[in-house]
């Protein structure tokens, strides 16, 4: 969802690293790379020693399934549904030989997007184009709608928006 979350004063970068997570330093800034390489089987392999940001993440399912406004299956069922999309996406935005381009997954579908490529010698390159732009679209849309806090909620509860963790 995210394309770095920045490390906040009391994380250890060192010890971070040395967990596994990869760092970039952009104006005297640590921040995660993402996709984060602690993430693995839909759980944290590092939940213990987790940076601040991530503990004090919220998503708008966890916050409605902890005021009651759903339930715990509803919330679980979206996450599947998000999950199977990403999947479709990851698919979708392969390099030409299959290989998996490096960077989050928005990153990855815009670059597959962007490409050049001639529709008149590669017809059978337009299906899949469109079906990851439309794809990529109806993601960011279900992520906004079901999954992020909007901006001035964040602020106010000191949780993650859109697609960069930069508070």
């Amino acid at each position: 969802m995210f394309h770095t979350v920045r490390l906040q004063p009391n994380d250890a970068a060192p010890a971070l690293v040395a967990l596994g997570l990869k760092l970039k330093r952009k104006r005297r800034q640590d921040w995660i790379l993402q996709p984060c390489p602690a993430h693995h089987d839909g759980q944290c392999s590092i939940y213990a020693q987790r940076p601040e940001r991530c503990r004090r993440f919220e998503c708008r399912q966890l916050q409605q399934v902890e005021t009651g406004e759903i339930t715990e299956e509803v919330a679980l069922e979206k996450i599947r549904d998000v999950q199977r999309r990403a999947a479709q996406l990851d698919t979708l935005s392969r390099r030409d030989d299959g290989g998996l381009r490096k960077g989050p997954l928005s990153k990855r579908c815009e670059t597959a997007l962007a490409e050049w490529f001639d529709a008149t010698t590669h017809p059978e390159l337009v299906a899949p184009r469109e079906e990851l732009a439309r794809g990529l679209a109806e993601l960011e849309a279900m992520l906004d709608e079901h999954f992020r806090v909007p901006r001035e909620r964040s602020e106010n509860h000191d949780a993650f928006s859109n697609h960069s963790n930069e508070n």
